[in-house]
């Protein structure tokens, strides 16, 4: 399995290539800091993840990466996007527009900038997965923009999904707070670990059809590497 981890550097995205590569994939991992995917890349065998240095912040970057990293492997089977822009915690009120038109530049019009370079890549079987968060539909107290945010992309991925039907398009949404590098000082027990979701993306490329989506949810109790059970 070829895989491109887009924001390899974050949290989330440590967890996604720590899975691949123990799954003994080949792995592109791409992020805009060279410092800290040398970093993740030297944690890992020799060769098996190779960085690829861009962004996702417009369409004419966002598709030089993807060709980048499909240079890198040699070829693409499957392609997951997990970055955002860091996110104030105010009020609703408190935020101006240009304000949230950046905050949407960040956290969705960079998965769509990665989602329509993919599918121009991509082989018409590979997966396209996009990880999203889970307050989509509930708000906590001065995060209202963050669940706008998360909203917009679920819609984004099942609308493409339902335009594209012959296409492989997921939105994994985690619904838990996240035990990564930057938080496994103050993680508890109720927190989903990295790995346990780099995991649970891996089972979903391996495995899309059980995975029917394009919308599948991850909660702290649910098992790793298994379909949600259906209502």
């Amino acid at each position: 399995m070829k895989l491109l981890v887009i924001g390899a550097a974050g949290d989330v995205g440590q967890g996604l290539v720590y899975a691949a590569v123990e799954r003994g994939w080949s792995v592109a991992a791409a992020g805009r800091d060279a410092d800290r995917l040398k970093r993740i890349i030297a944690a890992h065998p020799a060769g098996q993840v190779r960085p690829v240095i861009g962004s996702v912040a417009d369409p004419a970057a966002a598709a030089a990466l993807l060709d980048a990293g499909r240079t890198e492997l040699g070829g693409l089977d499957a392609v997951i996007v997990s970055v955002n822009a860091p996110n104030d915690v105010r009020p609703l009120s408190d935020w101006t527009p240009d304000g949230l038109l950046g905050m949407f530049a960040g956290n969705v019009i960079t998965h769509f900038n990665a989602l329509t370079a993919a599918l121009d890549v991509l082989n018409p079987q590979g997966v396209f997965l996009g990880i999203g968060g889970g307050t989509a539909d509930f708000v906590r107290a001065g995060s209202v923009h963050i669940s706008m945010g998360q909203a917009a992309l679920r819609m984004m991925y099942r609308g493409m999904a339902k335009e594209q039907p012959s296409r492989i398009v997921r939105e994994l949404q985690i619904v838990a707070m996240v035990d990564g590098e930057s938080t496994r000082h103050k993680a508890d027990d109720t927190w989903l670990k990295a790995e346990e979701i780099g995991r649970h993306a891996c089972a979903i490329i391996e495995r899309p059809a059980e995975f029917s989506g394009p919308i599948v949810i991850l909660r702290r109790q649910d098992p790793i590497g298994t379909p949600p059970a259906k209502i």
